[in-house]
């Protein structure tokens, strides 16, 4: 499509020697050394604009990297979303999602895409006993690690799994909770079919799912979906809704909810910006790129939210036979 006049993606860009807008690395670096439009930026809905070279890795520490979780990136995500996190929200948006099931220690709970177990371990304080699965090795140990820590590894049983290969007695559980941790499952009809028959009379299902609410062929699109650490396969919202009704769900509600993830996102990276502004010059420029790194796997996702190309949407479904 030819560039129109005054399109401000497609623009030379006032503050660039290449002409094109600055990537978010340069964002980034910029909320660093405190430019607060830095921190601003990171919702505008530009499109990422990739730097022509990356920064050399530390020698004293390894390249930051959104591939794997290496122990700095356990540490700086866990400073960003709270010990135990290593998703926004905190325990604000995990109660939206235990407390409509009213789940007691009596019931069998699943969790899916646990990453660090927070919600598992959630549940566990309160008396609960929790299956969780995540398809990542490192997290399900720093899972561990933590639920040890907080003597609840009789009630937690956390293993490494890829969800599309889990499989599950039938009518065995009452309750599966997942937040965000579907976007890898290639085969979404499969698994909501196994859970299915998994799930008691009564049981209930509730997760947060990225469906595909816009183009795929859009740039913003192309660059978030490039830049996943995992691979997204995703739904859209009619297909989730067909896939479920043709699987006898009776669906309780189904809601877009990318604002207030949206928030929460901003409210940590936010007062993350305020700790470091406190640090001054104390602060560990080996953080500062496992930082800056971190907010531009965000960042990139957070522009494809607002150009229209995903939505996080909850969905809370029961079986009634």
């Amino acid at each position: 499509m030819a560039s129109q006049p005054g399109n401000k993606h497609t623009d030379k860009h006032p503050d660039s020697p290449s002409g094109k807008p600055p990537g978010w690395r340069a964002k980034l670096r910029a909320w660093w050394e405190g430019d607060a439009a830095g921190a601003d930026d990171m919702a505008d809905g530009q499109p990422y604009a990739a730097e022509a070279e990356p920064p050399p890795p530390d020698p004293e520490d390894t390249e930051p990297t959104i591939a794997s979780w290496p122990p700095r990136r356990l540490a700086v995500v866990q400073t960003l979303f709270g010990e135990g996190f290593d998703k926004p929200g905190g325990e604000a948006l995990i109660r939206q999602l235990t407390q409509p099931l009213g789940l007691n220690p009596n019931h069998s709970i699943t969790e899916l895409g646990c990453g660090m177990g927070a919600m598992t371990r959630l549940l566990a304080r309160e008396g609960m006993w929790v299956d969780a699965w995540d398809s990542d090795a490192a997290l399900v140990d720093t899972g561990l690690g933590l639920a040890r820590k907080e003597g609840l590894k009789q009630r937690t049983n956390i293993r490494a799994s890829s969800l599309d290969d889990i499989q599950f007695k039938r009518r065995s559980i009452d309750a599966v909770l997942s937040k965000e941790g579907l976007i890898g499952v290639q085969d979404k009809r499969l698994l909501l079919a196994k859970l299915r028959g998994a799930l008691r009379p009564g049981g209930q299902l509730m997760f947060t799912d990225f469906l595909l609410t816009g183009s795929e062929e859009s740039r913003v699109y192309e660059v978030w979906l490039e830049r996943e650490p995992v691979k997204p396969h995703l739904l859209t919202l009619e297909g989730l809704q067909a896939e479920l009704e043709s699987l006898n769900y009776t669906v309780m509600f189904l809601e877009d909810v990318s604002q207030e993830y949206k928030a929460a996102l901003l409210d940590a990276f936010s007062a993350y910006a305020a700790q470091i502004k406190l640090q001054g010059a104390n602060a560990d420029p080996i953080e500062r790129d496992w930082a800056i790194s971190e907010g531009e796997h965000w960042a990139i996702r957070l522009s494809a939210m607002d150009a229209g190309c995903i939505r996080l949407y909850r969905c809370f479904c029961r079986v009634n036979d």
